[in-house]
């Protein structure tokens, strides 16, 4: 049975009961008054739409730095407020019409509201990416979501959200005091009306949000209604279209979604005739190439958060954070990585690294890869398909839960033989620092080297350097040129970072001296979150806060020093085929013919074949047809027929 509508008790009167002891004899009760039932629906209806609309003002305060401000000059000047407006109250009406209670439902309300802000405003300080609907999935991770804010944080939060809920429960209960209640002395037929209606209000609301849940599909009306407020959706900056459009609008444009267009003229034919094109030019290539990889270990290093702090121009240190890893970027092939985000998205960077797949041809909603595209399938085509094809057993590290971003079923996905946590290391120091450090990390590698009788496919995510990165270390290594509170920071995770220097050499040592030989390929995921502040931001420019080191290294032959143009994660095993002389695979043939034209390519840029940042519209013709081939194969791969897999990740045919 439904609890009964706003301010509405559930205690029913028998229309037979006694009259008043001052009433005539036989005397009926009173006959309750419709107008009066009427101001109160109406009244509590307009309530609700106030309420909705300060839901939506501390919901869009929450997406900029200063939320006051916000809340102070900018109440009303919102492009959708009115669409923004409806999809909220459909939202405040389901929950008054569920609850039954117009003083509990927005105590409700007003804790939720609370919740969300503080968690979009804490997203987009630690990692430069508002609330996505997605996020969902780190809730399996509270321990992980703890350790990532203070503990002074928490105990402030905590007690600013009880302070809202009793503040809005107080404000329901005052306004129930003074609205008539319309179930008091209503009779048994009235209450089923009322309870009936109710059910038809959470029927209408569920509808409303189902469509809403469903915005990016063709011909939803909620989007219909947002679009025609002529907004202009940002898709490649989704911290500018939170602020610009509102919390609202953000959040259903990052509603699920196809992961990516089909290109136009997609059919097997198409797909197989660009296979077979790229199957021809693979073995042109490996004509003449006498190395291989059959029989030598390959380590995959994703150095968590490492950058080259002294790339920035804004910054002065008294020394080089990382000397040897600079050194040794001197000596052999390496160049700088265009990372897909910054402050964020470790996951994202592994997916082009085993895919060969570019976030920046997927859309802009799919914030990550792995738990909206990969996990969904059994299994996923990636460079393990052909290590695995050539002897290697495959096996990825991780010094943390297994359960973040679905590495589990990924790693399954993409044919991974063994996938080792934090719970399976040989050994979980952390070195004076909050996560397990490089040098565990590292060590388990050369265990699984020395284990296998194999040749091993090894890939490595770090975790020692993830932020936050406050009160690690008693050496830091502060910087010049930041603001006191963001030097403090920026000095702890130098320090942490001049550490993975020494664990990196020492580890390269460590490989010389096994028998059997080994190539690395490492790099840096992203910068540090939370360490620069939006003006060094502003003064750097975006391509400098998305470039990280990379550089291949072998235990054998020291491999010719070559600095590359700025490079995309998707090239770095094609590039590691080139440096050891090795044949390559036709998705390789085409990612060099790629390479070749677009080396690197992120969310709304492409840097050209003369490290120039430009636009889409002022790529050659050449660099558009390698584009266009692209993303024909990419699509089929990844969430089309998979027509070319068997093409494009086996040996090239002999020339």
């Amino acid at each position: 049975m439904l609890p009964p509508m706003p301010g509405v008790t559930t205690t029913e009167v028998d229309e037979t009961s006694a009259p008043h002891p001052d009433a005539p004899f036989g005397a009926r009760p009173a006959a309750r008054r419709p107008a009066r039932t009427v101001l109160t629906i109406v009244l509590g209806l307009l309530l609700t739409l106030v309420f909705s609309w300060s839901v939506i003002a501390v919901l869009d305060a929450s997406s900029f730095p200063s939320p006051l401000h916000h809340l102070r000059n900018r109440l009303f000047d919102s492009p959708v407020l009115v669409p923004s407006l409806m999809a909220v109250w459909v939202f405040v009406l389901l929950f008054v019409a569920l609850i039954g209670r117009l003083w509990l439902a927005f105590g409700v309300l007003t804790a939720i509201t609370a919740l969300f802000g503080a968690v979009n405003a804490t997203k987009l300080e630690l990692r430069n990416d508002p609330l996505y609907p997605s996020d969902y999935t780190f809730l399996s991770q509270p321990s992980f979501l703890f350790s990532m804010v203070s503990p002074s944080k928490l105990v402030l939060g905590a007690i600013g959200l009880a302070a809202l809920v009793a503040l809005g429960w107080a404000a329901g209960w005052l306004v129930g005091k003074v609205l008539p209640n319309i179930a008091k002395g209503a009779g048994r037929r009235e209450l089923i009306v009322i309870r009936a209606s109710r059910a038809v209000i959470v029927v209408i609301c569920l509808v409303l949000l189902w469509m809403a849940g469903n915005f990016n599909e063709p011909g939803n009306p909620w989007r219909a209604a947002f679009d025609s407020t002529g907004l202009r959706w940002r898709d490649w900056d989704q911290r500018v279209n939170y602020q610009r459009n509102g919390f609202v609008a953000g959040l259903l444009f990052n509603m699920h979604v196809q992961a990516m267009s089909e290109p136009q003229g997609y059919s097997k034919a198409a797909v197989m005739k660009i296979a077979d094109k790229y199957a021809a030019e693979a073995a042109a290539m490996n004509k003449g190439r006498t190395g291989s990889l059959e029989n030598t270990n390959v380590v995959t290093v994703l150095s968590e958060s490492f950058s080259n702090p002294e790339w920035l121009k804004s910054l002065k240190l008294n020394s080089d954070p990382i000397p040897r890893t600079t050194a040794l970027m001197g000596n052999t092939l390496s160049g700088k990585m265009l990372a897909p985000g910054y402050g964020s998205g470790t996951a994202n960077v592994e997916f082009e690294v085993l895919t060969g797949m570019s976030l920046s041809q997927l859309k802009p909603q799919i914030s990550v890869a792995y738990e909206q595209v990969v996990s969904k399938d059994k299994t996923f085509p990636s460079a393990v398909d052909w290590f695995l094809a050539h002897g290697h057993t495959p096996v990825a590290i991780h010094p943390f839960s297994p359960r973040m971003y679905a590495r589990t079923a990924v790693y399954k996905a993409f044919g991974f033989d063994r996938f080792i946590s934090k719970d399976q290391l040989q050994d979980k120091s952390h070195g004076g620092g909050r996560f397990i450090d490089d040098k565990s990390a590292f060590d388990e590698v050369l265990h699984q080297i020395q284990t296998h009788q194999k040749p091993v496919l090894t890939h490595l995510v770090t975790m020692q350097n993830h932020m936050p990165f406050g009160g690690q270390y008693d050496d830091p290594m502060n910087p010049q040129g930041l603001p006191p509170q963001f030097a403090k920071l920026a000095g702890q995770y130098n320090r942490g970072i001049a550490r993975t220097d020494v664990e990196l050499a020492n580890f390269l040592a460590a490989l010389k001296k096994q028998k059997e030989p080994t190539t690395v390929v490492f790099w840096g995921d992203h910068l540090p979150p939370q360490i620069y502040p939006q003006s060094l931001f502003k003064k750097e420019g975006e391509r400098a806060m998305h470039e990280t080191p990379f550089l291949i290294w072998s235990s054998g032959k020291p491999l010719k020093h070559t600095t590359l143009p700025t490079t995309s994660p998707i090239q770095f095993l094609p590039h590691l085929f080139d440096a050891m002389n090795a044949p390559i695979p036709p998705w390789y043939a085409l990612l060099d013919s790629l390479d070749k034209q677009i080396p690197a390519m992120d969310a709304g840029m492409y840097v050209n074949s003369q490290d120039q940042l430009v636009k889409k519209a002022q790529l050659t013709p050449e660099a558009r047809k390698a584009l266009s081939d692209y993303r024909m194969i990419m699509y089929d791969l990844s969430i089309g027929k998979r027509y070319s897999e068997k093409t494009m990740y086996g040996d090239a045919p002999a020339s």
